[in-house]
């Protein structure tokens, strides 16, 4: 058995533990504090540039409801993968004039996966891979 110090407070804890057992309560704290206002700060970041119309479609309950209810349906696994699926994606983008209309219609709707769904929207790749993927 190794032992080491507590990280915070000194006291022997035995290997791998970086706390003791009163230390490790308050740091989990202090980053459950620290997770909640970055999520904060970085949604607000992100709903700042988001447009008002979709931002309150996305909040209200009728799709809240229509999402949960979707997931359930789909089991909540990837339509593409089969993986767990973490999002309700429309089909035909809301933005546009029929996808508004269609927001709310369930043959509209596709289960994926957070990976899916990035590579849907073309989030996270660089500018290379996209003039590559555009050529093929």
């Amino acid at each position: 058995m190794i032992i080491k110090m507590c990280a915070k407070c000194k006291k022997t804890v035995v290997y791998p533990a970086r706390y003791c057992d009163e230390c490790k309560k308050i740091v989990d704290e202090h980053r459950k504090e620290r997770l909640a206002e970055y999520k904060k700060k970085s949604n607000k970041k992100y709903d700042s540039n988001r447009d008002p119309k979709y931002k309150k479609f996305y909040n209200s309950n009728e799709w809240r409801r229509l999402s949960a209810s979707y997931m359930s349906k789909c089991s909540y696994l990837c339509e593409r993968c089969n993986r767990i699926a973490t999002q309700v994606h429309h089909k035909i983008y809301i933005k546009s004039d029929e996808g508004w209309n269609k927001r709310f219609d369930i043959d509209n709707l596709e289960a994926l996966c957070d990976k899916c769904h990035n590579e849907e929207h073309k989030r996270f790749t660089t500018h290379k891979s996209r003039m590559h993927q555009n050529r093929i």
